[in-house]
């Protein structure tokens, strides 16, 4: 299967989603065209030769450009397949959330539409600036969807910091690109990554490229944005925020500086570093005392993305594996979080952790559901989360012992939050303002299943995923 054949499938079911706009039924016919995309997607997983190293399923598209022919690449290894399975996975469970809102219209689900298109190119490309234009047109759905949608008077502050925090990342990456194009006479991936950039070129263009990924993850002191977007963002946006949107930071981390500039990732590592490790430990205190749970979620997001970063920069193929792990398992556990949270936010319209207590007695399936996610939030063991945190810790043990203590304060304290928000959301008598309690609907419920079975079925058969991986970042480490 060639991603030529996978991208005619799209445009087919483009055609179907544009036949029923203003139908009665057009939830329906896009809830079942999203379905057979994830399952198109997942031919890549089972299609994938194991005993190859690069990309597979290649094709390619030539633009005319005057007297010049731009060939762009198309691709997936290992390492990005199972991010472009994770976004029709993830863009499923929004529309599963919304499905039961009237308020959510035929222009928000094509805002999904777009949004998903993009990341698949994104995934997918092996063309610079390609790359570049999809890692940037990402923001304008996200930002149409929190400005629209948002959850208060503050949406459109929270839009605007969204946006202009992400994108001025692009402005030295812009740079950084023209230069790299100027030196190499090519857009093509594959090619820039087998050139021998001298050690100054390289520490160069570490430094440009690095504060755009930085800000994406978001790394301190860029974290500032995430907060403020997760709170005022609908479940879906928080959902596509957390899941989707910080991991293009750390796919860049590895497809680019950790590829191609490798004493430039040497050279600035104690910046790296620090940065890291101050967000792991800020994000976690932050997130103890917090009284909105969305914002202590959003708090545990920063908080993991920054160990992710740890083990990608740990020198290691164990820390390597286990942060492209972690991305992927911390798409499902962030996601499934914002889920809950949206669910209660629907029904009773606060997220002060104050108003609720006792909700295990009537919404057994929800705590059940929850508490499952929980614990692959502070990588339990049989949890995805799990196997990455332990790989990364391996890596980091090879690396520095002090950097591993230090990010060991951050796991520990991941725990003291996730314990104390079920226990505060759970447990104890049902305080005045919850009157009416309704359990998981339909809808909610096959949310749920889906998240808590990926996170317990990965944690459980974890080489199903790992083989893969390793083999689609081995060529990282080559150099």
């Amino acid at each position: 299967m060639k991603i030529s054949y996978f991208f005619c499938i799209i445009l087919i079911l483009s055609v179907v989603n544009l036949w029923s706009v203003g139908t009665r039924w057009f939830k329906d016919v896009f809830l079942m065209v999203n379905i057979l995309v994830f399952l198109s997607t997942l031919l890549f997983w089972v299609l994938y030769n194991k005993l190859t190293v690069g990309l597979q399923f290649v094709s390619s598209v030539t633009i005319p450009l005057g007297s010049i022919d731009w060939v762009v690449n198309f691709g997936l290894n290992g390492f990005s397949m199972f991010f472009v399975i994770l976004t029709s996975f993830l863009i499923c469970i929004c529309i599963f959330i919304s499905y039961e809102k009237t308020y959510k219209c035929e222009e928000f689900n094509f805002l999904l539409w777009i949004l998903q298109l993009i990341l698949f190119v994104f995934f997918m490309t092996d063309d610079l600036i390609v790359f570049f234009m999809c890692f940037e047109m990402c923001l304008v759905p996200i930002f149409l969807i929190i400005l629209t949608w948002g959850s208060s008077v503050r949406r459109v502050l929270a839009s605007y910091y969204f946006f202009i925090y992400t994108g001025i990342g692009a402005v030295l990456m812009i740079l950084g690109i023209c230069l790299i194009i100027m030196e190499c006479g090519t857009t093509s991936m594959a090619v820039l990554s087998m050139h021998n950039f001298n050690s100054t070129k390289q520490a160069i263009y570490f430094f440009f490229f690095f504060w755009g990924f930085a800000i994406k993850i978001p790394m301190f002191p860029f974290h500032l944005w995430l907060p403020m977007a997760h709170v005022e963002a609908p479940t879906e946006g928080s959902i596509l925020l957390a899941g989707l949107l910080l991991k293009l930071g750390s796919y860049g981390f590895i497809k680019i500086l950790v590829s191609w500039f490798p004493v430039g990732c040497i050279y600035f590592l104690p910046l790296v570093t620090a940065m890291a490790v101050t967000s792991i430990i800020i994000a976690s205190c932050n997130a103890i005392v917090q009284a909105d749970f969305k914002r202590l979620i959003a708090y545990t997001s920063i908080s993991h993305m920054n160990f992710v970063v740890l083990g990608i920069f740990s020198h290691s193929i164990f820390g390597l594996v286990g942060s492209a792990v972690l991305m992927y398992a911390h798409g499902l556990v962030s996601s499934g979080l914002f889920a809950v949270v949206g669910m209660l936010y629907e029904r009773y319209f606060s997220r002060q952790m104050e108003y609720y207590s006792g909700l295990i007695v009537g919404m057994p399936m929800l705590g059940s559901f929850f508490f499952l996610i929980l614990l692959g939030n502070f990588g339990f063991p049989l949890t995805f989360n799990f196997i990455g945190e332990l790989l990364i810790l391996i890596g980091l043990a090879h690396f520095n012992f002090y950097i591993l203590f230090l990010s060991a304060i951050g796991l520990f304290l991941s725990v003291v939050y996730s314990v104390l928000l079920y226990n505060k959301l759970m447990f104890g008598n049902l305080k005045p303002f919850i009157r009416q309690i309704k359990d998981l609907t339909l809808m909610e419920f096959h949310c749920l299943f889906s998240i808590s079975f990926y996170i317990i079925f990965f944690g459980i058969w974890p080489m199903s995923v790992l083989e893969c991986i390793y083999l689609g970042l081995s060529q990282c480490l080559v150099r």
